[in-house]
Parts: structure tokens; sequence; C-alpha cells
């Protein structure tokens, strides 16, 4: 359940999408706002749609760095940004390797709120381990780790889709904005990055990997009455 608090924010973000210079999306976001002020009783007009509560501001932290962006990493980080309201900007910069020779060194920094970032963090680096301990542990006569972790993909991202609630366009719409201008204010302009595919042959390992992913299971809410994040894994 919704406490007080979450609800003024969610009528304050629709009140500020209210000013879009879409008029449809406007008009759903101001007729949203006022159904809900009217159903929890709050004055609409006391409040102050450009004061965020800290916890909604948005800010980055940064994964590990690495020389190159494994396969595994490239998945945990797409099942983030799609069930975890972050946006990842993959980066580079010049690091030491493990010799302590200078070299170009890769990192995906997570941007969100500072709780949405805690809960992805720990999602990816649950991932890239998970990832790694299914082949270790059920490759069997299995040759293409890759096909296999790919369908390890598809799987738990089929089963996050099937469980995640539906969110309003108006809110995720919201999130997305709020990160592009923290990304555009703090970061630059940033290009897209394609992820690597496996070989299209390897039925079996992808059949078996995306199996595993089903089996992967959605675990309950951190803490009833307190935000957490859409979906938590384990």
């Amino acid at each position: 359940m919704s406490t007080g608090t979450e609800i003024i924010e969610k009528i304050k973000k629709l009140l500020r999408l209210s000013r879009s210079s879409n008029p449809h999306e406007a008009q759903l976001a101001l007729t949203r706002a006022l159904e809900l002020a009217r159903e929890h009783g709050i004055a609409v007009e006391k409040l102050n749609p450009d004061e965020q509560a800290k916890e909604n501001v948005v800010t980055h932290r940064d994964t590990e760095n690495c020389q190159r962006l494994s396969y595994d990493k490239e998945y945990a980080i797409r099942i983030c940004a799609a069930f975890f309201r972050i946006t990842p900007v993959l980066s580079n910069k010049i690091g030491t390797d493990r010799f302590g020779f200078p070299c170009v060194v890769k990192f995906t920094r997570f941007v969100g709120t500072a709780s949405d970032v805690q809960i992805a963090l720990y999602v990816y680096s649950f991932l890239v381990h998970h990832f790694a301990y299914c082949w270790r542990k059920h490759r069997g006569r299995l040759r293409n780790r890759h096909a296999f972790v790919d369908g390890m993909f598809h799987g738990i991202y089929n089963k996050l889709a099937e469980a995640q609630p539906e969110f309003i366009s108006s809110e995720h719409a919201l999130v997305e904005r709020s990160h592009q201008d923290y990304i555009e204010a703090t970061i630059g302009k940033t290009t897209k990055h394609d992820c690597r595919t496996p070989d299209g042959d390897a039925k079996a390992a992808r059949w078996a990997g995306y199996l595993h992913g089903r089996e992967t299971n959605i675990a309950a809410p951190l803490k009833e009455g307190e935000r957490t994040a859409p979906l938590a894994l384990k």
C-alpha cells in the first residue's frame, strides 16, 4: 500500500508532467493528479510540484572497473535498465591493469534515485554471479556459453515482464525524463551501445539457459510499508 508521502510525490510528478508540450499527455497527467488528490483528500493548490523529496533526487553510482565488458555484465545491465528504474551509461576512463600499467578501463554508471540505484546494483551483481554459477553447475555437454547465458537472460526477462505491475505511461515518462536531464547536465552526450549476439544455431544451449532463467525466483518485497524495487530476485 502506498504511503501518504508516496501519493503526494506521485501527484507532484503528474503535475510536472501536465506542463508537457504534448496536449494529450498533459491532460492525462492533470486528470490523474486531480483524481489521486480527490481520492486521498489532498489539497492540490498547496503542493509545490517542483519541490522533490530527497529520496527522489536523481544521482548515480558506478559499477566496478573492467578492461572488457563481458556479455554476462551486458545482460545484467539490460535487466536492470528494463525493470529496476535506472538508466545505464557505459563509460571509459584511464585506469591501471593488474600489473599496474596505465590502460583504458570500462565501467557502467547507473543513473536513478539513490534507492533505485542501490537495488539495481545489487541485482546486477547477483545476475553476473548467477549466470556464471548456472553455467558451471548445469552446462553438462553444452559448449556454447554465450547462447546459454542469452537464453537465461530471456528466461529471466520474460518472467519479470509477466510479474511486473503495470505502471502508467506518464510515470514512466517522468522517470526517463529525469534521468535524461541528469545525464545531459552531469555526463554529457552519449551514444548507443549494441550488445553482442550469440551463435543462432546453438539452440540446445539457449533453451537450457532459458529454462534456468525461468527457474530464477522472484523474491518478496524487502520491507512492508517502504518503497522497494518493483521486483527483486533471489
